[in-house]
């Protein structure tokens, strides 16, 4: 049964929006997401992860097999304008358990992003 909930109505206490997104902007450059860059996606309640693999590109075949056993999703740096964006996966976003305007920390360095929930919702 699909339940509409229309304009104006308040949604219910245990409605969970599952959304997709993008993060982009100089700093991902800075820590070191290059357009073209093979990235791991890991999710676990309460965080995603993304991790550079470097020369991904040539090791496709190793990095499937890694990503098949662990797991993981594989995506790719790509760039609109003048700087990089990733994708935040729908099914990263729902193992992770995470929710539309949920706060969230970014704990990073360069080649690794882990995008972790607040506890301040």
């Amino acid at each position: 049964m699909t339940r509409i909930i229309k304009k104006g109505v308040k949604a219910p206490a245990n409605a969970v929006k599952i959304i997709t997104g993008r993060l982009g902007g100089k700093w991902l450059e800075t820590l070191g997401f290059i357009p073209g860059d093979v990235l791991t996606v890991a999710a676990s309640p309460g965080a995603i992860t993304y991790q550079v693999q470097h020369n991904g590109i040539a090791r496709t075949l190793e990095l499937v097999k890694f990503a098949r056993e662990n797991k993981l999703r594989l995506i790719q740096v790509l760039k609109q304008g003048k700087w990089p964006y990733i994708e935040i996966p729908r099914s990263a976003l729902k193992k992770a358990g995470l929710a539309a305007d949920e706060p969230l920390f970014a704990i990073y360095e360069p080649g690794l992003l882990i995008l972790q929930k607040s506890g301040l919702s």
